[in-house]
């Protein structure tokens, strides 16, 4: 594992440096060369971030690579999916986009956290487009509309014979024949019939999430606790769409997540909520009940059909832990700027000003603050509900001890695969190769000081040591997911503004298009905008809101809007008149 996993990273570190890309829509002639802002990362450590596993198994990648579009004859993956925004990646020896990859233990198509943390604008310089890449920025791709399409298309590769031919050829080739074919058309059809019907279950029809958005936690909670528990009831509409957050500076955090609900800061944080993300993401996943004392809580093996990749997730976690914030590549006025830092000193520095943490060494404090923001994410979050199936009766990772009633919080659910899965990867046999155990050792001079310098044998052999360890970690572990007090009004995280100018849309929902309209009152920010464009906005300080290349690429957000949609809230420039607001977005251009 370690070898192949060396020579991954030789081979990307061969790799060549900057190459073309498309922009969105693709142009007519060669596109121009992508640019790279210095976020502390080298052209190796941007393509392992862009193309390692996270033990994400989407599909076997002979079915997709077979796959023809609807809508013109051609491959469905050809484009590299860039008709959903996603980023083209010339440097993909599988013609996959940024974020896609190959499942190398099991040959699958997998998605990684790149495919939706990668951005890249556009803008004019001497009458010429500029490609600028900004890794571990928001992405504006249409999550929702590359599920639908492929769930469509999947239907009609099955229920069509010559589109089927056509793809049984494909996938089978030198091995085709009529009994082959029959063999996949079965297994093909029940795959789809299970995976299309997911989507059917999840995603929203009347309000979709649109390009830059996605309800990740409603997506999370139908795969963990509705097809990974096997229970369909507790399936629902992810109807709570939220902006992909920016990944610079997210490990330095004490909590994370939009609700603030998770704590952060240790590398064992950061392994359990990337954990949940791949859970989210098509990993394969399915806890077991074993023999078990009666009277005791129920003992669950959750490492028996699991695909999460640890050892990558720690691999990508300490890359990320390095990528540097984006510093703003165009003019600025001084003058503004110097006015404009007073201003954020008295309005913004008391939220999204830096502090040291008081909960983790070495973090920032992040606080979660109720701004009268659109509430649904932060409602579906705390009150959903789920059957724990073969959980009921375990432990919850959470403060004062309880065990999964029937029906219990999801998130709650979520909390105890994520935790029993971590515990059971390092306990009771220790695996010193493990991401888990890797980050441990990390953590080992906040979690346990005295054993920080200790030799790794003597931490797996020792029962006594062991023991204190396991205490250690899961007293770190808990209260993921903390639920807030009783009628708590929707309170979200209040982050440190590094590159804050490169993370348009905003507020947790993606309701407002860029800093600008973020500065005014709400009832100046535009009722509905166009969302997709690469396009960027330097006077606004977002994208192009004018134009989207998608069909239904405009979001309501004013009167009338989805639940979840509003853009109502984070009203803290009452005081300041439009010409302050223009000098403190100058200078929130600096940070």
């Amino acid at each position: 594992m370690r070898t192949s996993f060396n020579a991954l990273l030789f081979l990307l570190a061969a790799i060549a440096t900057t190459a073309p890309a498309p922009s969105q829509p693709p142009a007519a002639g060669p596109a121009p060369a992508v640019q790279y802002l210095d976020q502390g990362w080298d052209d190796a450590t941007r393509q392992a971030f862009y193309s390692t596993s996270q033990g994400s198994r989407m599909m076997p990648y002979v079915w997709f690579k077979a796959l023809r579009r609807l809508d013109v004859d051609a491959p469905f993956g050809g484009d590299q999916l860039q008709r959903y925004g996603y980023i083209a990646n010339e440097k993909s020896t599988d013609g996959l986009p940024i974020g896609f990859v190959i499942d190398v233990a099991s040959a699958d198509l997998g998605m990684t956290c790149a495919a939706c943390h990668t951005a890249q604008i556009e803008y004019q310089k001497d009458g010429a487009t500029q490609l600028l890449r900004i890794d571990g920025a928001p992405a504006t791709a249409d999550f929702q509309l590359f599920l639908t399409e492929l769930a469509a298309t999947l239907r009609a590769t099955v229920s069509d014979a010559n589109r089927f031919d056509r793809f049984a050829h494909d996938v089978l080739g030198p091995q085709y024949s009529v009994a082959s074919a029959i063999t996949l058309k079965s297994k093909f059809g029940d795959w789809v019939n299970a995976f299309a019907g997911f989507m059917d279950d999840s995603l929203p029809a009347s309000s979709p999430w649109g390009p830059a958005r996605l309800d990740a936690f409603g997506m999370i909670f139908n795969r963990v606790a509705g097809k990974d528990l096997g229970i369909p009831d507790n399936i629902k509409v992810a109807d709570a769409p939220v902006s992909y957050p920016f990944l610079w500076n997210a490990s330095r955090q004490d909590k994370t997540q939009w609700n603030g609900g998770v704590p952060n800061g240790l590398y064992i944080n950061a392994i359990g909520r990337n954990t949940g993300e791949v859970f989210g993401v098509f990993a394969d996943f399915s806890p077991t009940a074993l023999p078990s004392i009666p009277g005791l809580p129920p003992i669950i093996d959750y490492a028996g059909k699991n695909s999460v990749n640890f050892r990558n997730l720690q691999f990508l976690e300490e890359k990320i832990a390095s990528l540097e914030s984006p510093k703003w590549p165009f003019a600025l006025d001084p003058v503004l700027v110097e006015k404009g830092k007073g201003l954020f000193e008295s309005n913004c520095k008391s939220c999204h000003g830096r502090t040291d943490s008081r909960e983790v060494p070495g973090a920032w404090a992040t606080p979660v603050v109720a701004a009268d923001t659109d509430p649904r994410m932060f409602d579906h979050a705390t009150n959903r509900m789920s059957h724990p199936g073969i959980l009921k009766g375990t432990l919850v990772p959470n403060l004062p001890v309880q065990v999964l009633d029937d029906p219990a919080k999801t998130s709650d659910v979520l909390a105890t695969a994520v935790v029993g899965t971590l515990v059971n990867e390092v306990f009771p046999i220790p695996n010193p190769t493990s991401g888990v155990w890797l980050a441990v050792q990390k953590d080992m001079p906040v979690l346990f000081p005295p054993l920080k310098d200790a030799p790794v044998p003597l931490l797996v052999a020792n029962p006594a040591v062991l023991g204190a360890l396991r205490t250690k970690i899961e007293n770190r572990l808990t209260n993921m997911f903390k639920p807030p007090a009783p009628d708590a009004p929707a309170a979200y995280e209040s982050r440190v503004l590094y590159g804050i100018w490169a993370t348009a849309p905003y507020l947790h929902n993606g309701s407002v298009p860029n800093l600008w309209q973020l500065l005014l009152p709400p009832e100046r920010r535009s009722p509905s905008f166009m969302v997709g464009s690469r396009k960027y906005d330097e006077k606004n300080v977002g994208y192009v809101t004018t134009e989207t290349p998608y069909k239904d690429g405009t979001l309501v957000v004013g009167a009338g809007a989805a639940p979840g949609n509003s853009n109502a809230g984070h009203d803290y420039t009452q005081g300041l008149t439009d010409d302050d607001r223009r000098a403190l977005l100058e200078y929130l251009k600096t940070l």
